[in-house]
Order: structure tokens, then sequence, then C-alpha cells
């Protein structure tokens, strides 16, 4: 048997019962620090082997734990904080477990972002992003699909990319409402009601979750693309910018619109 343990975001008082018997009895438990994961146990009176399981050494500790698991040995899997699989280690391990034939049972437990939504008060569903891409061409296509959602988007944010983060979301989705969720379930817990286009003036020491809230149906785009281009052409911006700025407002990929613009000239 192969359980999928949620743990504490914070607060150590947040594990489940369940979660206290799993951890008891199985073999072993996977995890992504084993010292992390070790603090929690002691602090719950629970001795058992760890096997450390992290994101970029998922296929072969995959593999290692399938092993494990064919042998009859029930095998717990728990990521740094939360429920495992949600961007973070697991969606392998499931994946060859359930091929393998292994059974698989969850053992739900505290997650950010549902903490965070209700916390900041949302109640009409939202859409789960999880963690940007490294890279900024990859951050973008993650957040183009998205950018005229009619409900809230959800990123988790480390404390070294906040500054980068709001940039790359000002500079896709224009200036949004933006409620920054700090440090769930601990001592400095908060929620900070800001803007995607005001600067980072809070301490960014921490873990974030950012909900981005919908752009007001007033402001969607009521041009055509061409008429859109012309508008700003006609403004003095040059082809480049233009292009640019009607895709981020249009939320499309700017290829779109240079081929718009391509037919503008033609014409």
């Amino acid at each position: 048997m192969l359980y999928l343990v949620g743990t504490p975001i914070g607060n150590l008082g947040d594990i489940t019962r369940r979660a206290i018997e799993v951890l008891s009895t199985v073999d072993l438990v996977a995890c992504e620090d084993t010292r992390r994961t070790g603090i929690l146990l002691q602090s719950l009176g629970i001795k058992k082997p760890l096997v450390s399981y992290y994101k970029h050494k998922e296929q072969e500790g995959s593999e290692y734990l399938v092993s494990k698991l064919r042998e009859g040995l029930l095998v717990a899997l728990v990521s740094d904080a939360g429920m495992p699989v949600i961007s973070d280690p697991g969606a392998i391990l499931v994946d060859k477990a359930r091929q393998a034939g292994i059974e698989i049972s969850v053992v739900p437990g505290p997650t950010a972002v549902a903490s965070a939504v209700a916390l900041a008060g949302y109640d009409k569903g939202f859409v789960f992003i999880g963690f940007l891409s490294p890279k900024r061409k990859d951050r973008e296509s993650q957040l183009t699909p998205f950018v005229n959602s009619p409900l809230p988007l959800v990123l988790y944010c480390a404390s070294h990319d906040v500054e980068d983060t709001f940039l790359v979301l000002y500079d896709l989705l224009g200036d949004r409402r933006l409620s920054v969720v700090k440090e769930l379930t601990k001592l400095h817990e908060q929620v900070i009601v800001t803007r995607t286009s005001h600067a980072v003036d809070f301490d960014t020491h921490g873990e974030f979750v950012l909900i981005v809230e919908p752009r007001p149906q007033e402001d969607a785009p009521t041009l055509s693309p061409q008429a859109h281009l012309i508008k700003y052409l006609e403004m003095g911006m040059d082809k480049k910018e233009a292009v640019k700025q009607v895709a981020k407002e249009r939320g499309v990929k700017k290829d779109e619109i240079y081929k718009v613009m391509l037919e503008l000239e033609d014409e």
C-alpha cells in the first residue's frame, strides 16, 4: 500500500489523527527533506526509516519505492509541507505504483491553496497555477491561457521570487487586484491586499500564495485585433510596442498579433 499523507504547512498542531496513525504503522516514509520530516516525526514520537524522494530524483526514487511496495512494504509519501503531488514530488510515483497494480490511499491534510483562498475570502472558484517556471518564456506560456479567466488565479511563490513574480504578473496580466497570503498557519500569518502594478513594500521572507483577481469585465477589449493595433499605431507607438501591448490586453501570444500586423502592412 502506498499512502499519500498530508502534513502541516506550518503549525505542527495541524497534523491529523489519521496521518499520525498511518505514519506510525508504515514500514518507511518517503520525503523531500529527511531532516525536515525527521523533525516532524520526532515531534510525534515516531521513528521510521526515511527515504529521500525529491523533484530531481523522482524517476530513480519512484523505481526504488515501487520495488519496495512490490515486496509488500507499506510506504508513506509526504512532502515538506501540505499534500504530496500538489506542486510537490509524487506524480511519477503515483503513476508507476498504479501501473504496477499497487493500492494507493490518500490521507488528506492541510494544503496551502485551499487555506489561502479561504483566508482571503474568495468563494466563487479559482484557477490553480502552482509555482511558475524559472524561465520567463515558460512563465508566459503558463499564464497566457488564463489572462481572460473569469476566476482568480492562485500561485505559489518562494520568498526569493516575489519581486520578479510581481513584474511578470503585471507585464502579462496588467494592473490587477492581488492578495498576498503570507506564512499560513504560522505566527506571522498575514493577508496583504495590493495590486500587481505596485512595488513590493513588505517583508519577503517566508512562503507566499498569490491570488490574482480577474480583469474587470468592463476592461475587456471591445475592438477587433486590427482596430486595436491601429489605435496604438495612431497614438505614435512603434510596431513592436503596439504588438506587445495589444497581445497583453487581449490575453494572447504576441505571435498572433504579429500576424495581424503583417496583414495590416499588406493591405
